[in-house]
């Protein structure tokens, strides 16, 4: 008698401790072979993945479609891409999605809405992702979302009301849209979707990881901000996540943000003691579109930060003539002419380096 009761309770622990959480990623059905980038983000929906998944979470991916939709570009060079696409569990996931409509709350602690381009296009108007959401939240469990994928909530209502009224929401913004999303300059940015629906429009700069807490609503603004978000999405659910090495995409935009707030120097440094830890060649990226942007001097400045900052780890003749450009618009000939020297020693056959530098002579 007593042997059997030492059996069932240790069986009983052996089931409980064993029911871990499960947390449901959702990606949109919107992307096309003919079009990949209106499709999900595969960036975050790995990110996502590895987050929940190594911290013990049992994971499942749903879109409204079902089986495999296509995601944006699917880039190894980032260490959370590589991992997912070397494993069999995490690609069977994305190969073989849940449809929305068989998806039930009660199966499910927390919901995580991955962003990309098409989930701005039928994710909004998904009935059964908005039952799924306002259901999970009326039964204590946790919402979360990033880059686009909080256009998920635009229509959601619990009791009548928009769900996401009076709350504090981050999301891609119409700084971002403008310089990076796919939008054709045709209807409502999901930024004013959001502001609409009367919550409080919450972001950081371009591209800056940032992420917003609402009770058991977490949001992040950008691809950058994911893995942070369902680490927030975590300690809503009253989980503490494993401490992580951060990853290189998120050093590179603390690094850019070092250097706008505090000036290349202290960033310069930062990247010299860890080249390896950063990738400058995105932080050129950011610099050479925040330029072609630039309405002030201010932002012109910052922008020649960042691709000052790149240019002893990356060279592209572009990000050069945009640099020289910017020298030129901040009034420093002497330095608009040395970057053009530069770029002809390197590409000595840049036409355009060579015009720029005949106009600056006039």
């Amino acid at each position: 008698m007593i042997k059997r009761t030492l059996v069932a309770i240790v069986l009983f622990f052996c089931m409980t401790a064993g029911a871990a959480e499960r947390v449901l990623l959702v990606v949109s059905s919107a992307g096309t072979a003919d079009d990949p980038e209106s499709g999900y983000e595969f960036d975050e929906l790995a990110q996502a993945w590895w987050t929940f998944v190594d911290n013990g979470y049992d994971v499942e991916i749903a879109s409204p479609a079902g089986g495999e939709p296509q995601s944006e570009e699917r880039n190894p060079m980032w260490a959370f891409n590589s991992r997912f696409l070397e494993d069999e569990t995490a690609m069977a996931a994305a190969a073989d999605t849940i449809p929305l409509a068989e998806v039930s709350a009660d199966d499910f602690d927390a919901v995580f809405v991955i962003g990309g381009s098409g989930a701005a296009v039928d994710l909004p108007t998904n009935t059964h992702l908005q039952a799924l959401i306002a259901d999970i939240h009326e039964k204590d469990g946790v919402i979360g979302a990033v880059c686009h994928g909080p256009a998920a909530l635009v229509n959601v209502t619990v009791d009548g009301q928009s769900f996401l009224a009076g709350r504090n929401v981050t999301a891609f913004t119409d700084a971002e849209e403008a310089l990076f999303g796919e939008k054709d300059g045709d209807g409502e940015s999901l930024e004013s979707a959001i502001v609409a629906e009367g919550a409080r429009f919450d972001s950081a700069g371009i591209m800056q990881i940032h992420v917003v807490e609402d009770d058991r609503l977490v949001t992040g603004q950008n691809p950058f901000s994911t893995a942070l978000t369902a680490e927030a999405t975590i300690r809503a659910m009253g989980g503490e996540p494993v401490a992580r090495s951060p990853y290189r995409s998120e050093t590179t935009m603390e690094l850019a943000k070092l250097a706008v707030d505090k000036g290349l120097e202290p960033a310069a440094a930062r990247l010299a003691d860890n080249p390896e830890g950063h990738e400058p060649m995105f932080l050129a990226m950011l610099g050479y579109y925040q330029f072609a942007a630039a309405t002030d001097e201010d932002s012109v400045r910052d922008a020649l930060t960042l691709m000052t900052l790149s240019h002893p780890y990356f060279q592209h003749d572009s990000v050069d003539l945009a640099m020289a450009s910017a020298h030129e618009r901040l009034g420093d000939i002497d330095a608009a002419r040395r970057v053009l020297d530069g770029l002809l020693k390197r590409s000595p056959e840049s036409e355009a380096a060579r015009e720029r530098l005949a106009a600056l002579a006039e």
